[in-house]
């Protein structure tokens, strides 16, 4: 009877089993397919999230490849059938009788115009008619899997497009961390949020990586623009074409033939010779893209005629490390408003006395435009010349509003360094001739290429179309051996993941830098410039709380950590808030929950959920992780702060290894590129003004941005590091002067 019940038993676990397995395999497909497949299903995962769901998704395909006809259709009807010599002349002159759809459209438009315009404008036509079927078919074939990933977010993860609509990243990352350890995605390796993400970003981490150690060689060499970057996104576009199409294999190892340097010159060479014949075709879809999406923009708001915006090269020089392109954009826009006041601190002086001239005059024609509209609004039927006066006051509207655009700003302050703080605070962007520099030309013109005019950088993107295959020719092709040595010396294999960037991979023992918090210190030639390693090891275990580094990662936190609580009083709220980032990963070894196939089905529960949840929530109740804090915090703060910590850190080592070491004029630590010839006299952190510490009788910050006074240094000018930054700082205390100490 005992072995009937054990049979009967052991058949029911075995019933059991075979269930969880089935399950395994149906999450497995509905999400790509087994390991082979994990990177592009994570990939439409992320393209899934950022689009809100099925609907969105699959709306937004939509109406992009409409808009795509749409544009091809226009373009083509404007450049062929339109007879602008009749518009110009007999519509013009007698618009009452004319038709435009009658009289000046060709119904037979290649009996007119010369042979070399009718046949560029058809190759035009031709090749984005055959890119808009392409692009069709690409949808109609992903539509499959667009419906396998709404059924796997709402039967695996338990969202609804609806849920997608407020969900933080984070949150979803933590939804399929938890499935992975009770329905295995991986059969290789337990994924958690890195690996995810390392997947996610393989490419672009690495692009990155090219980007922060200066491997890409982008400038021609033409005179008048040596200086200049061509980093736009034609040239984005053919980058990753030539560099990281088909450098990994099946299993996501590098492929051995990647590492020829003649192969890649030879494919920057073959989409070189590509650009050059479909520039003319690439540049008309432009122009006429930019004409239809901003003419009724800047009709009806003339001032964004001087509207900015970041651009590509600033994206990927901002751009962190396992950094998600939506968290980067967020980090910009933070720093938009404060990036445009930086510009207005430098108006143009004599564009400014320019555009107050014209304003006066052209507002003075305006009055007396509407003078004759009050006294009887039939004049604005009267002519001036050829014209009548409603249209001569359309016009003088438009001149008005774009010279006051052009205007400074009155009772403006001028306070750059403080701004530039600000700025920082988001960007996490410092380079070091750029501190207690940002009133010089010199920053000012490397910031302005950074957050450039759209119109300029719509410009510039139609000269990178006939720039790019001299671009691909000469400085790329002359890049090749770096590119080929930064793959060669920052990869690792990283076991179920596959080859990565090292400084992805948050290797401290290979490119650590101790001035950063870091348990070891590599090389200046192996490490990351200005500590961007570092920062985005720490901007990451702010984004996804959950996360659990590794013994190195656990001993920077360690590191910062024991230094904030030495100097809380000093770092006051930033130690508080940074508390919950430099201390979490202690606790998630602490308390992390067990999982267990029973609790499969309700694992989602928001009311029994055990992880602790992600920033921007919208959580009403304390985790128990951070109970022993008054308050919630959003990430920004958060990631504020954490940052705030690591800078204080990084000057209190500066100052410990130049006491020790008198000879820090040529240390190696320094981590901006400096050429022999441009080494100067170092000067002593007393007269950096963004480096120089405030008595320690200064009240410290609360929130930002709050307004509070500036504290002055010793010259009247703004001590911006501990007041502004970042933007949870606080000061330091006071320290003995000391002229050997200097800044590195």
């Amino acid at each position: 009877m005992f072995s009937r019940r054990r049979s009967a038993h052991e058949h029911e676990g075995l019933l059991e089993a075979e269930a969880a397995r089935e399950e395994d395999e149906e999450a497995r497909d509905a999400f790509g397919g087994g390991d082979g497949n994990l990177d592009e299903s994570f990939a439409r995962l992320y393209a899934y999230f950022n689009a809100k769901g099925y609907r969105c998704a699959l709306a937004s395909r939509v109406v992009n490849l409409c808009t795509l006809g749409f544009t091809i259709w226009l373009s083509g009807f404007l450049l062929l059938y339109v007879n602008y010599d009749y518009l110009r002349t007999t519509c013009a002159s007698e618009p009452e009788q004319c038709d435009i759809l009658r009289d000046a459209v060709y119904g037979e438009p290649y009996r007119y115009g010369g042979w070399v315009r009718n046949g560029v404008v058809t190759l035009y036509l031709i090749l984005f008619s055959l890119y808009w079927i392409w692009s069709a078919m690409t949808l109609a074939h992903d539509a499959a899997p667009l419906a396998a990933m709404r059924a796997f977010c709402n039967q695996k993860l338990a969202l609804s497009d609806r849920d997608l609509y407020t969900i933080t990243w984070p949150e979803v990352l933590q939804r399929v961390v938890h499935l992975q350890a009770t329905t295995r995605l991986s059969i290789s390796r337990d994924l958690n949020e890195h690996d995810i993400v390392a997947r996610i970003l393989r490419k672009e981490n690495y692009l990155t990586g090219m980007v922060n150690r200066d491997v890409l060689r982008l400038s021609l060499d033409v005179p008048g623009m040596r200086d200049h970057r061509w980093f736009t996104k034609v040239i984005e576009w053919n980058i990753d074409l030539a560099v990281f199409h088909g450098m990994f294999d099946e299993h996501f190892n590098i492929r051995p033939s990647f590492y020829d340097v003649t192969a890649l010159r030879h494919r920057f060479r073959c989409l070189a010779v590509i650009n050059a014949i479909l520039s003319p075709f690439v540049a008309i879809f432009l122009s006429m893209y930019f004409v239809l999406s901003y003419a009724e923009k800047f009709y009806n708001t003339p001032s964004t005629v001087g509207a900015r915006d970041w651009s590509s090269y600033a994206y990927w020089r901002m751009r962190e490390f396992n950094e998600l392109p939506h968290f980067t954009q967020q980090r910009l826009a933070a720093a938009y408003p404060h990036a445009k006041k930086y510009v207005a601190q430098f108006p143009s002086p004599v564009v400014n006395i320019v555009a107050k001239f014209v304003s006066y005059v052209i507002g003075s024609f305006a009055a007396c435009a509407l003078f004759c509209a009050v006294v009887d609004d039939r004049l604005l039927q009267a002519y001036i010349g050829d014209r009548d006066l409603l249209w001569v006051t359309a016009v003088l509207g438009t001149i008005l509003a774009s010279s006051r655009a052009l205007m400074a700003t009155e009772n403006a302050v001028f306070e750059p360094n403080a701004v530039m703080s600000k700025i920082v605070s988001h960007t996490h962007y410092l380079p070091k001739h750029w501190r207690d520099a940002a009133h010089k030309e010199d920053v000012q013109g490397e910031f302005n290429a950074f957050f450039s005019l759209k119109s300029a950088m719509f410009l510039e993107e139609i000269a990178s179309v006939f720039a790019a295959p001299f671009v691909l020719w000469f400085p790329l092709c002359d890049s090749a051996d770096d590119i080929i040595q930064f793959v060669r010396q920052f990869t690792t294999n990283k076991s179920g993941v596959g080859d990565i960037c090292s400084l992805s991979a948050f290797d401290f023992n290979r490119h650590g830098n101790k001035n950063y918090g870091a348990p070891s210190h590599a090389e200046k030639s192996n490490r990351s410039r200005q500590g961007k390693m570092e920062k985005s090891f720490l901007t990451f275990q702010a984004t996804y709380p959950t996360w659990e580094p590794d013994t190195s990662g656990r001993n920077m936190l360690n590191s910062l950590n024991g230094f904030s609580n030495t100097n809380e009083s000093a770092l006051g709220k930033s130690a508080d808030l940074s508390a919950s980032v430099l201390k979490r990963s202690f606790h998630n070894l602490k308390d992390a929950p067990t999982s267990s196939k029973g609790d499969v089905r309700h694992r989602f529960d928001r009311g029994s959920s055990h992880r602790p949840p992600a920033h921007g929530s919208g959580s009403m109740f304390h985790p128990s992780f951070i109970s022993d804090t008054q308050e919630l915090h959003t990430l920004s703060e958060t990631l504020s702060a954490s940052q705030t910590v690591l800078q204080h850190f990084y000057e209190e080592q500066m100052e410990d290894t130049i006491r020790d070491d008198t000879a820090a004029r040529t240390s190696p630590t320094r981590d901006d590129a400096m050429s022999e010839h441009e080494k100067v006299e170092v000067p002593t952190i007393d007269q950096i003004q963004m480096y120089q510490r405030p008595p320690p009788s200064v009240t410290p910050l609360n929130t930002f941005p709050e307004e509070i006074p500036l504290v002055r240094a010793q010259n009247g000018a703004p001590s911006v590091l501990d007041s502004c930054v970042l933007p949870t700082s606080t000061v330091l205390p006071a320290i003995e002067r000391d002229d050997n100490i200097l800044d590195l």
